[in-house]
């Protein structure tokens, strides 16, 4: 009976186990918290159940099975110790970058420190966000008990099996879920995300590829595990069959392989990964080609054949295409690949914060904000991941990282070599899908993170404590090559004896799968004898104490974290919701009350950056309420017209109201205000390299320095506060030149010409085409002066001088420093050079410089002579420098070159007519030399 109910708890361990990787693929691969406390409660259950597996030989054979805790358990320790506040000296020590974000960076915002209990005790956290780093720091904690359960449910064949079923599954369905969106765009499921790179259940179509590749693994493995088990032969083999390909077909678990695999295989080329495509290439190499000795890359499997064809018949007939095969640059020219994707160029920068954050690291869960004091290259916007795991994981971990890696990799690798020692067929399964695994996991993080994500790393976790695991009950390096071992021989019809000397016919881990599972090619197959192991051996209390102080340990640190993971759920799903609806309650000063009330009690127990910044917003929009009503609107729609004056992104009104009757000191906007200011100083002692706390400074500033609202004495503080965070702003945002723009902006309403001028300079060099945005302000703030906002860039040169022609009195040194600078034919049209030419003509004829100003326009004609406006342009240039013959001579040409255009031959007409009058008024008549004409009228003495 207690072996009964032993058995029932293990089996029900494992489904849990083997369910919790395939529902958070589905749900956005994890993402949310909510699914992540729903795991973990889970995967303490699934621990619980798994206990009685510590009375069987077969799941429990000692310590040396939980190898891959030591690994894990050091990667979670330091992400603890990094959430946890050290003394200065020491993270100054351990991490100089984390040291100078709490000292440098925070350097003139002197308000936030001060709030910092942990500054003010001469303490701070190894990690410059310890929320998120704390929070990362349970899930991998959680990791732990779910390895402990897995190495002892997956130690058995037979729930092992069920493992590579399970992942394969869980690939599959994802892959599925992705046709289905795919051949239904109008489909409204909730796990369906209205973006373009979205498959399946993930928001990231990267992401998806991993999941479908783990699941291609475990394909693969049951695949491999079923030839061999049917049939004893290798697929190279020269006593291969194409018939014993075929016979998989009739055999349940090769039919799980063979649909998952097919669907896994159809997913990857159709999700649009190329990395994913990429890390699938690898994978096959490295499991079916160079680990395989005496063998290599000219045997890859015949499986992979058929797999291929099945994927042309599955989606040739369905209005699906390759797109990830479209989406390579060799195909399409225009898309977005490393080259032209800013990947490689930011990874530069993603290395200098790794160096400046050595050897401790950032924090887990910090590189969104860990790199960006040193940037330089980085292009386009905000990079919330490295879109390289390893990359990610040196920047926020520093040597654990590294050492956690390779300590991981080595565990595996041992444990593969060994497994390929085994006669067993589903080892060498389960091995084929590690390598599979390792080649797909290695490529595919170089180009992504989505090992971050709950869904695969579980799924990986499973399969490498799998694998560890089984390791050891193959005796694990005990093992020895089965050339080199006595060999016994087991008759295919008769009961056969397992390693600790019991019949097969009451050990569940040697089920019989049929008979012709254990028929060789000859009607008898050999096992390879392997040493008992101590545990085994022993069956004393003593020996079983490791293991029972690591479940005890198990169990309970998967209890103690459940907690916090609620805690952070709730806080999870409050700024969900408040970011779903938030735009209903805007306008209700109760609604935004009771709001702030509830997230200043919850900031009490989770003082997380997200939630403090979303009370800053609470806070300023309660502000801006209550101003509205101080401004005494008569109707609603001028209440709704002031409310949108006083958005802080783009103000229109004065402050404090003019037509307020109370005194500037007791308004209640204003005390909105300062509490928005104060939140985002506090939101910076938490997180101090945040870019959303800086930007809510800078604008509440004009408010909150506002000579009628603030004593003299404390304008210099404020006026440091947000100076500083614009500069600090101005430094993040180098590789956005969006942002870069609205910090101008900003700057420039709070007074700051030179932060303005900066910011704008370096848009436009990231971006050319906002150079007539910058010259509306240029125009309308002189301070800025064009020939110092404007840098040397050709196309943005051009367009700045093509405005500033237009204005009064255009500066010479500017416009002569323009002709130095623009370079027409760099990559354009004919039609663009033609338009360059012509700016530049326009520009020397301003400079007064005629002839270079002819010669520029007559490059144009020639590079656009069907453009009548070039020509045109250049003969009213003509005219105004009183040039008639170079004027009559381009309009006849016109004439000739574009006869249906009646403005030449008017050209024409008018400068004959202007001769004309020349000819016959009086001052055109010759002039008479006065000497010459007394001498001829002088009469001889």
């Amino acid at each position: 009976m207690f072996s009964f109910l032993r058995s029932l708890c293990l089996w029900i361990s494992a489904a849990l186990l083997v369910v919790i990787p395939i529902l958070l693929a589905v749900d956005f691969g994890g993402v949310y918290h909510w699914s992540q406390y729903a795991a973990a409660i889970g995967i303490v259950v699934a621990v619980v159940f798994a206990l009685p597996g510590l009375s069987d030989n077969t799941c429990s054979s000692g310590i040396r099975q939980h190898a891959i805790l030591l690994p894990l358990g050091l990667l979670a320790s330091w992400a603890w110790l990094q959430s946890c506040s050290l003394p200065e000296g020491f993270v100054g020590w351990l991490s100089p970058g984390v040291d100078a974000a709490y000292t440098q960076w925070l350097t003139g915002l002197e308000a936030a420190p001060a709030e910092n209990s942990a500054a003010a005790s001469g303490s701070r956290a190894l990690s410059i966000s310890p929320a998120d780093t704390a929070h990362v720091a349970m899930i991998l904690t959680l990791m732990l008990p779910l390895c402990w359960g897995a190495s002892i449910v997956f130690h058995a064949r037979s729930r092992l099996q069920m493992l590579l079923s399970a992942i394969a599954i869980a690939g599959a369905s994802v892959a599925v879920l992705g046709f289905y969106r795919k051949l239904d765009p109008t489909a409204d499921l909730w796990i369906f995300q209205p973006k373009a790179s979205s498959f399946g259940g993930f928001v990231n179509r990267n992401n998806a590829a991993l999941m479908m590749n783990l699941g291609l693994a475990a394909s693969l493995g049951l695949l491999s595990w079923r030839m061999m088990a049917l049939h004893h032969i290798e697929l190279d083999d020269p006593d291969f069959e194409f018939n014993d390909l075929f016979a998989l077909v009739s055999d349940r678990d090769s039919l799980v392989g063979l649909l998952s695999g097919t669907a896994c295989i159809a997913g990857v080329l159709v999700n649009g990964s190329r990395g994913g495509l990429v890390a699938a290439l690898f994978g096959i190499v490295l499991a079916f080609g160079y680990v395989r000795p005496q063998r290599g890359l000219i045997s890859l499997p015949i499986l992979i054949v058929v797999l291929a064809i099945s994927v042309v018949i599955l989606i040739t007939p369905m209005n699906l295409n390759l797109e990830t095969i479209q989406r390579w640059e060799l195909f399409s020219p225009d898309a977005d690949t490393l080259q032209s994707d800013g990947r490689l160029l930011h990874w530069q920068d993603g290395w200098q914060a790794a160096i400046a954050y050595l050897p401790g690291g950032s924090g887990v869960s910090t590189y969104a904000y860990a790199y960006l004091p040193y940037q330089d290259v980085s292009p386009g916007s905000w990079f919330e991941h490295a879109d390289n795991f390893w990359l990610e994981m040196l920047v926020e971990t520093g040597i654990v990282g590294v050492i956690v890696a390779v300590w991981l990799s080595v565990l595996l690798f041992i444990a593969m070599n060994h497994l390929s020692y085994s006669v067993d067929p589903l080892d060498q399964g389960l091995r084929v899908a590690g390598w599979y695994a390792i080649g797909a996991i290695f490529v595919s993080q170089i180009f992504d993170n989505g090992m971050i994500l709950p869904a695969n790393f579980i799924a990986a976790a499973l399969l490498c404590t799998a694998i560890v695991s089984r390791n050891i009950a193959n005796g694990g390096a005990s093992v020895r090559p089965a050339e080199h071992q006595p060999h016994v021989m087991y008759d295919a019809e008769s009961p056969y004896v397992d390693e600790y000397g019991e019949d097969a016919d009451n050990d569940e881990d040697l089920t019989d799968q049929s008979s012709s599972d254990a028929q060789s090619a000859g009607g008898k197959i050999r096992f390879a004898t392997r040493q008992k192991m101590a545990f085994a051996r022993s069956g004393s209390w003593a020996n079983r104490l490791g293991p029972i102080g690591i479940a005890i340990t198990a169990v309970v640190a998967g209890v103690c974290l459940l907690p916090g993971l609620k805690q952070d759920a709730i806080s999870n799903s409050m700024l969900a919701r408040l970011d779903d609806e938030y735009a209903n309650w805007q306008l209700n000063p109760k609604s935004l009350e009771k709001m702030e009330a509830v997230v200043k009690r919850r900031i009490e127990l989770d003082d997380s950056p997200q939630l403090m910044m979303q009370l800053a917003t609470i806070q300023r929009d309660r502000a801006r309420l209550a101003e509205t009503r101080e401004w005494s609107p008569k109707s609603a729609e001028e209440t709704l017209a002031i409310f949108r004056q006083t958005d802080l992104f783009k103000r229109d009104l004065p402050y404090p109201p003019r037509v307020a009757t109370q005194q500037s000191e007791t308004l209640e906007s204003l005390a909105h205000y300062r509490d928005a200011w104060q939140t985002s100083l506090k939101t910076l002692a938490t997180c101090p390299l945040a870019q959303e706390p800086r930007g809510s400074l800078i604008r509440l500033y004009p408010i909150i320095a506002s000579p009628e609202v603030i004593a003299t004495s404390e304008l210099s503080q404020i006026d440091q506060i947000a100076t500083t965070a614009a500069d600090q702003l101005y430094i993040f945002y180098r590789g956005d030149a969006t942002r870069l723009f609205a910090l101008g902006e900003v700057s420039l309403d709070r007074g700051d010409i030179e932060a303005s001028r900066k910011a704008f300079f370096a848009a436009i060099e990231l971006e050319p085409n906002m150079t007539s945005a910058v010259m509306e302000h240029v125009r309308r703030t002189p301070e800025l002066k064009v020939a110092l906002t404007i840098p040397n860039e050709s196309r943005a040169m051009q367009i700045a001088v093509a405005d500033y022609l237009r204005w009064d009195s255009p500066d010479p040194a500017f416009l002569q420093r323009a002709t130095e600078t623009i370079r027409c034919g760099e990559g354009d049209s004919m039609a663009q050079r033609a338009n360059c030419h012509a700016l530049v003509g326009r520009v020397y004829f301003q400079l007064e410089n005629v002839e270079k100003g002819k010669d520029y326009f007559e490059r144009a004609i020639r590079l656009a002579p069907d453009q009548a406006n070039h020509r045109v342009e250049l003969i009213e240039f003509l005219l105004k420098n009183d040039l008639l013959a170079d004027a009559r001579g381009h309009a006849r040409q016109g004439r000739q070159s574009l006869p249906d255009d009646p403005r030449f031959q008017r050209y024409i007409d008018q400068i004959s007519a202007s001769e004309r009058d020349q000819l016959i008024q009086p001052n055109a008549r010759p002039a008479v030399d006065q000497k010459k004409l007394e001498a001829i009228l002088k009469t001889p003495d």
